[in-house]
């Protein structure tokens, strides 16, 4: 007989729970109705056996004080919070849409300049994070999230930490599949680790697989990191491949001080492709492959591109 399903807490504060829509290796987060206003809205609930551990309420705590300090439209945005131990939870804006992961499961392989526009909406909220001196940390396809209009946001900050502070340093940290050369050497996490792992999303993308394959064996990721195949995107453009290697390189570099140094100029490599091929709305381009995959409803409004050049992704499925 399998494990019984953990009840679902009826209200919490101000509001009404309907369905858990996550669960994390910090708290479980839930779909919620906010009583006062009837707004749906996400809240994450840190784990029952953590809510006496004063390491993971410290986690807990400073992911609270991140994300209070956070307003930018490409970061999930906070909205209210409890801090009472035993009683702790964080309140924030609900995305009807998918996260990263769930986006390339239903999509499959993306073609490369939807990736790259859905990379750029991404750095947009790391660049923001960047700014104000916090590392995200644990940046995966399942941490940012994707709306049915094609904005893409940046969330889940339960191991962010503030830049020069090497929390983590010696620790395998991070998510596998998405770990940096920083996260599992002795190497400190700096704003290159987001980088890097924003590469790696890209990567994902666009082949159809993961660059560096989801295990904890440290020396088979560090092998695996040296030796990324950069000859298995799907791209049939020669010179569109050309470009988007050059920049997947920069950014993977197994070196942080060699990769691209900010979010910003990694926005600034994906621009250059898009205006290379004529792409001049990266969310026009999200939101026209997301009608053609039948992921939202159509009909498509927006400026017509050709965002399948280059591609081998058919344009229905």
């Amino acid at each position: 007989m399998g494990q019984a399903t953990k009840k679902l807490p009826e209200k919490l504060g101000h509001y009404r729970i309907i369905e858990e829509v996550g669960v994390g290796g910090l708290g479980r987060v839930f779909r919620a109705i906010d009583e006062r206003t009837g707004n749906t809205v996400a809240v994450k609930v840190l784990h029952d056996k953590y809510a006496q551990n004063r390491r993971f309420l410290g986690i807990f705590h400073r992911e609270l004080l991140i994300m209070a300090g956070m307003h930018h439209k490409h970061v999930v945005g906070y909205l209210d919070s409890v801090f009472e131990p035993p009683n702790c939870f964080i309140v924030t804006e609900f995305v009807e849409g998918w996260s990263g992961h769930a986006f390339i499961k239903q999509a499959g392989i993306v073609p490369p300049l939807v990736a790259l526009s859905i990379i750029i909406d991404m750095m947009k909220g790391i660049d923001h994070l960047h700014l104000h001196d916090t590392i995200h940390s644990d940046l995966s396809a399942s941490n940012i999230l994707l709306d049915r209009t094609g904005r893409v946001m940046v969330t889940d900050f339960g191991l962010s930490c503030q830049v020069e502070v090497e929390d983590y340093k010696n620790y395998m940290i991070g998510t596998p599949g998405y770990y940096s050369p920083e996260h599992i050497s002795e190497a400190a996490i700096c704003p290159q680790t987001d980088i890097y792992c924003a590469a790696l999303i890209l990567y994902e993308m666009i082949a159809g697989r993961k660059a560096v394959p989801p295990s904890t064996d440290r020396r088979q990721v560090l092998q695996a990191m040296r030796r990324i195949n950069f000859d298995k995107l799907n791209i049939t453009d020669r010179t569109m491949n050309a470009m988007v290697v050059k920049l997947l390189k920069q950014c993977l570099h197994f070196s942080a001080s060699k990769r691209v140094q900010t979010a910003e100029y990694m926005m600034f490599g994906c621009y250059a492709i898009l205006k290379r091929y004529n792409i001049r709305y990266a969310r026009h381009a999200i939101k026209r492959f997301l009608v053609d995959r039948n992921m939202v409803r159509g009909p498509f409004s927006g400026q017509e591109q050709d965002i399948y050049f280059g591609s081998i992704v058919p344009s229905k499925p």
